[in-house]
């Protein structure tokens, strides 16, 4: 075995190259069963899992799960029109919400390496007389430094996001308001920048935002099917989006799409959403040097329109999106070429489905959704449960009235209903449950707070 191990190694010195070149050929070939099989088991447990969320959990959306080009899980769920009973299909249009911004960063960084911007140019060159505009930098709009309030946040919001109005309207709406911090101190979440950059896209390039992406990156990448979503326009397979209490499901509330516009205008498909994601490895939408700006996670570990993270010590570029009816969520382990895309229009649990879904392709345990059920439980047990836990979060368990309640200060307190002496679930039909784990003296160990079938340990503090 040593000798073996030292030819191989040295193959250069001590293989001829036809010997060596048959050498990987057959390794290849040996090989080639054990990944198909792999692949398959993987994709195998995939599909479970999304199968069980669909008909447990009612999910509806389509999925993509991809690694080295291989697609491992690419399938549809529930309907995309419930009144027509139209079923989802990979084709599906959805609205992808602050998906959005990664392609609003984009054209930015594209108009830099044109000479036309600067990321260091200040707001009020753009926008004479808004307020600190001296102090706000196209780069502070892009991570989400510059305090900017952001509109979708403002108690009054919900009296104008029905109206349709001009882009100079809109900005008025917020550019008053007290800035949540100094420009450039603290990063907090801001649809305003983002809105903000789109009207600059379009002053700097003489172009609508609509029309830039689709010249500079829609139609240079093939990507047909994606675009500004306008309800007055006829959409083949678009889909409608729609919120739920419980299991009953309601039409989303209407919200005009001229307030999302560059901050979560568009709408994709996960096929189209995949080809994006290819093109983030290469240079035909931006150069090396734009990428490294976009991937460099700044204040809360934000990029330019990508958040910058690492799941189970796995690189990720990640984002979400959210908008009435819809949620979306693109995952990109970009050291394992892993790209997992899910586009819902029922507003499912699509960070959590994510996680869980690579959570299995890294050989970690996750449970598959099913329905829960109350048993009867020895009520002197309930007191060992009762303390707090952290881990991401901290959760409170307390007792009142014979039973078990998640208690969180300013959320209503939530009922954990025993299906084991040792596993609560969450009275909301939320997919939540806490499992305990005791020792032989009754003495809480450990704690897994488990959501959506992704499990994640946290610590008794109190």
């Amino acid at each position: 075995m040593r000798v073996f191990k030292c030819q191989l190694f040295n193959c250069s010195k001590h293989v001829p190259i036809y010997k060596l070149t048959n050498m990987k050929k057959l390794i290849g070939i040996l090989l080639l069963p054990v990944l198909a099989m792999g692949q398959k088991n993987e994709s195998r447990l995939l599909d479970q899992y999304m199968q069980a969320q669909a008909s447990v959990k009612q999910f509806s959306g389509t999925v993509l799960v991809i690694r080295h080009d291989h697609v491992l899980l690419k399938a549809a769920y529930g309907l995309a029109d419930r009144e027509w009973n139209v079923a989802n299909t990979v084709q599906t249009k959805f609205r992808i919400g602050s998906i959005t911004k990664q392609f609003t960063a984009a054209c930015i960084l594209q108009l830099v390496e044109q000479g036309k911007l600067n990321l260091d140019d200040r707001l009020s060159k753009f926008i004479p007389g808004f307020p600190k505009g001296d102090s706000v930098s196209i780069d502070m709009l892009l991570n989400h430094t510059s305090g900017i309030p952001s509109y979708t946040s403002q108690p009054d919001f919900g009296k104008y996001s029905r109206l349709s109005l001009s882009k100079d309207s809109m900005i008025s709406y917020f550019k008053n308001r007290p800035y949540d911090f100094p420009p450039g101190t603290k990063f907090q979440y801001d649809n305003s920048g983002y809105f903000l950059l789109g009207y600059i896209i379009e002053k700097v390039s003489g172009e609508s935002y609509e029309s830039y992406l689709r010249g500079h990156i829609l139609d240079v990448l093939g990507m047909k099917n994606t675009g500004a979503d306008r309800l007055d326009s006829i959409l083949p397979w678009r889909a409608r989006g729609y919120t739920r209490n419980h299991q009953q499901f309601f039409n989303a509330p209407y919200i005009s799409m001229d307030w999302p516009f560059s901050a979560g205008e568009l709408y994709s498909t996960v096929e189209d959403l995949y080809t994006w994601d290819r093109s983030l490895y290469g240079n035909r939408v931006l150069t090396a040097a734009s990428r490294e700006k976009m991937f460099r996670p700044g204040k809360g570990n934000y990029g330019y329109g990508v958040f910058i993270d690492s799941v189970e010590k796995h690189f990720r570029i990640s984002h979400g999106g959210s908008i009435p009816g819809f949620v979306s969520k693109i995952d990109r382990y970009v050291n394992d070429d892993i790209c997992i895309i899910i586009l819902s229009n029922d507003e499912a649990a699509t960070d959590f489905i994510s996680l869980a879904l690579a959570d299995i392709l890294f050989g970690i345990p996750v449970e598959v959704a099913y329905q829960h059920k109350e048993v009867k439980i020895d009520p002197a047990l309930l007191d060992r449960y009762v303390g707090k836990y952290s881990a991401f979060l901290t959760v409170e368990v307390i007792k009142k009235d014979g039973k078990l309640y998640r208690h969180r200060t300013g959320t209503p307190d939530i009922e954990l209903k025993p299906e084991s002496e040792t596993k609560f679930f969450y009275a909301d039909e939320s997919d939540r449950q806490l499992q305990f784990e005791v020792d032989a003296t009754g003495h809480v160990t450990r704690i897994w707070f488990i959501n959506s079938g992704q499990k994640g340990e946290m610590k008794k503090v109190e």
